[in-house]
């Protein structure tokens, strides 16, 4: 079999809906143009983000097989980066010399890559490879993993807002009564709005866990909007709440800075949405920086390389929650006996109420069969390679030129 095209589409962030407009703080709220953490700036996200939110890459081989596989967040340079530089080196290649590609991949993209929007390129291409080598088989992708190692996967509810308190609460006790037994939410403030902004992060930890009680299992995301001394006092605040993760609370490259967080505190800390490759999460795992990895398969360097760290944080007893739950993570999870369960993100129910008719379904529009979660747990995902057969309608009204 012999790889004879690839092509690469850009999609809007528009197929995002307009979760990207909701309050949080981000890496990016300490600049007023870019914080939204009142709520009365929506389009605060919009303007860093840019216009792009994933790239699909569809490699074509000389058997009539298709292998789709997409690159994540906002930057259409992987669309250029696949055109100009990954089209030449794998087109006329055997698709099922994946370790091979993956190498020649990276190697000729260090001048400008090894982390970022190259790697992200190179994530969606290996995606690609391993749907088609799924096709060929006949097989879904866990099974060339290995084999399911459960027959179903746990999943957390990862869409909790600080829109308002009594929304929050709602939302909150509906995904209790939906059986969920975990679920992820995000915290509204960070240094630049001082003492009352802790106490507000504060009142949204506890509003949810007394809405959900103590047996739910509690998360909170940070987005990279905390400082290391800011983190320390929030997460004091936050230790009598029993959380099961505080997630991103400083910058990736602060290494350092994740280290003395996890050491000053009984809180776990989670971390890695946005590393890149094995070498990245070595040296994360080496400075001891989380209680919890979150690669991201579509960023980090594809699920070639996601097994490579899959092995790395199981020697370091460090387990793995990927971010987003898409059906290539699903697939991972599947397999991994070190992967405990998927981020998954079910539309809250007033949202719908306001929306009626949506223009998509948030990050899994442009798929026709995105996961779908029933009591805390979403099903093995169906059919062959990665389960990743395109919605051609929502794919050409998303698509960017």
């Amino acid at each position: 079999m012999e790889i004879t095209d690839i092509s690469a589409t850009k999609v809007s962030t528009e197929s995002w809906g307009e979760f990207v407009e909701f309050p949080l703080v981000t890496v990016m709220s300490k600049y007023e143009e870019y914080n939204n953490a009142e709520g009365d700036n929506p389009q605060a996200r919009r303007k860093w983000m840019g216009p792009v939110g994933d790239v699909v890459v569809e490699v074509e081989t000389d058997a009539g097989i298709t292998g789709v596989g997409h690159g994540n967040w906002a930057t259409g340079a992987i669309e250029t980066i696949v055109d100009e530089t990954l089209s030449k080196l794998v087109v006329g290649e055997d698709p099922t010399e994946r370790e091979k590609l993956w190498d020649i991949m990276y190697r000729a993209t260090i001048p400008f890559g090894r982390k970022g929007a190259a790697i992200e390129a190179i994530s969606a291409v290996d995606l690609a490879l391993w749907d088609i080598a799924g096709k060929e088989a006949d097989k879904p992708v866990y099974e060339l993993l290995g084999g399911p190692v459960e027959n179903e996967i746990d999943c957390y509810a990862s869409n909790l807002h600080p829109v308002d308190l009594d929304t929050l609460e709602r939302e909150a006790m509906d995904y209790v009564e939906a059986g969920f037994d975990a679920m992820k939410l995000r915290f509204q403030y960070g240094p630049e709005a001082g003492r009352k902004g802790m106490e507000k992060n504060e009142e949204i930890v506890r509003t949810v866990r007394e809405a959900v009680g103590h047996d739910i299992k509690l998360a909170g995301d940070a987005y990279m909007g905390w400082s290391v001394r800011y983190a320390k006092k929030m997460l004091g605040r936050l230790e009598k709440y029993d959380m099961e993760w505080v997630e991103e609370p400083v910058i990736p490259d602060d290494l350092d800075g994740y280290a003395e967080l996890r050491a000053s505190t009984d809180v776990p800390i989670s971390g890695g949405e946005h590393e890149f490759t094995r070498w990245g999460y070595k040296e994360m795992l080496e400075k001891e920086t989380v209680d919890i990895l979150q690669p991201d398969v579509h960023r980090m360097g594809g699920l070639t390389e996601l097994q490579r760290v899959d092995a790395m944080a199981s020697a370091h007893d460090v387990p793995i929650i990927p971010h987003t739950g898409t059906n290539p993570h699903l697939h991972f999870i599947a397999a991994s006996t070190n992967a405990p369960m998927a981020e998954y993100f079910p539309i809250p129910e007033w949202y719908q109420e306001q929306q009626g008719e949506k223009d998509s379904t948030y990050a899994d529009a442009i798929y026709q069969h995105p996961p779908d979660a029933n009591d805390g747990v979403i099903p093995l995902p169906d059919g062959v390679g990665l389960s990743a057969e395109l919605n051609r309608e929502a794919l050409d009204h998303f698509a960017l030129e």
